[in-house]
């Protein structure tokens, strides 16, 4: 009996809690797209009602919910790059799948003292997306 409860207890205890937090809410500040001159200018197209929304990144298993870095659609999966902590950033590359390969990048400070973490990442085409997490 003592067994079961010391084994459920430790399913319960957060491994990882030093690292930061498992889930991050992210919100973002600004859009940035290359131009056709190969300058970095702001993004006006169809990404721009994001600016001030926020999504979700899981730091177990690389889902992210909302746009436009949702990995819901993606059937090429998700693999976590570095989960962060100890001096290191959070990192996670989201592939399509298919032929024509497309892929999603995020890269969240989370070594930053604070309660916000600086992240930047594209959603998939030029336009690269930044903010804070938390």
């Amino acid at each position: 009996m003592h067994k079961l409860l010391f084994s459920l207890l430790l399913s319960f205890a957060p491994f990882g809690a030093a690292a930061g937090p498992n889930t991050y809410a992210c919100k973002i500040l600004q859009i940035v797209e290359m131009s056709d001159d190969g300058r970095i200018v702001e993004h006006q197209g169809m990404w721009r009602s994001t600016l001030g929304e926020t999504f979700t990144v899981n730091r177990n298993n690389g889902e992210m919910i909302g746009l436009p870095f949702g990995t819901d659609s993606w059937r090429g999966g998700v693999k976590i790059l570095n989960r962060g902590g100890d001096g290191n950033s959070y990192k996670a590359i989201v592939l399509s799948g298919g032929p024509n390969v497309s892929a999603k990048y995020i890269h969240i400070a989370e070594y930053k003292d604070g309660f916000e973490k600086p992240f930047w990442g594209n959603g998939g085409d030029a336009v690269i997306f930044s903010g804070v997490c938390h």
